[in-house]
């Protein structure tokens, strides 16, 4: 089969399994390419998010770690977080960035895209190089305890190879980085 022969799901029905502030949940009824029908659980995602890739002076980078309740652990992360509505996604790296770090970022490129989680949502996370920083106050969220390391472009490279960094948004919006902007 050639990708041209891929034909898209119709949908049939939908219905609610879950509608929490944080996460929603629907199931479709769906009819295959093949005729067939089956249910097909998916998130249903009211808005995109963002993830920062904070760069210094020094062309350091800047890692957060935040506890994870899901994996129950420590986990490498870049600053990023949701965009709100009638925000647009630059706007919201900056947000995001100044109440979880304290950091004011007076140039914000966006480097690309991607899907958080294909096979079940469509939303996109947006990938932003932040620049020409200004340390100002965080403010962050009641449930974000977050400590944060520059980290030079090598050590951040040599601890993807070595499995130490592990988050598939890190690495993803990683990948961007490199391919558009360069890690040597």
């Amino acid at each position: 089969m050639q990708k041209a022969d891929l034909q898209p799901w119709k949908r049939i029905k939908t219905r609610r399994l879950l509608d929490h502030p944080y996460c929603r949940i629907v199931e479709d009824d769906v009819l295959l390419p093949s005729n067939q029908q089956r249910a097909w659980w998916r998130f249903d995602d009211q808005h995109d998010v963002i993830c920062i890739i904070c760069q210094d002076q020094q062309q350091r980078i800047l890692v957060a770690y935040q506890y994870n309740n899901a994996p129950q652990r420590v986990v490498d992360e870049f600053p990023g977080g949701g965009i709100e509505i009638n925000e647009s996604p630059p706007e919201a790296a900056r947000r995001e960035l100044l109440e979880e770090t304290g950091i004011y970022a007076h140039t914000i490129q966006p480097i690309g895209s991607f899907l958080v989680h294909n096979r079940r949502s469509a939303q996109q996370m947006h990938v932003f190089v932040a620049t020409d920083l200004e340390y100002r106050e965080a403010q962050p969220e009641v449930s974000e305890f977050i400590a944060y390391e520059w980290v030079t472009i090598k050590d951040l490279g040599e601890r993807i190879r070595s499995g130490r960094f592990e988050n598939s948004t890190l690495l993803a919006a990683w990948s961007l980085f490199c391919v558009t902007q360069g890690c040597n």
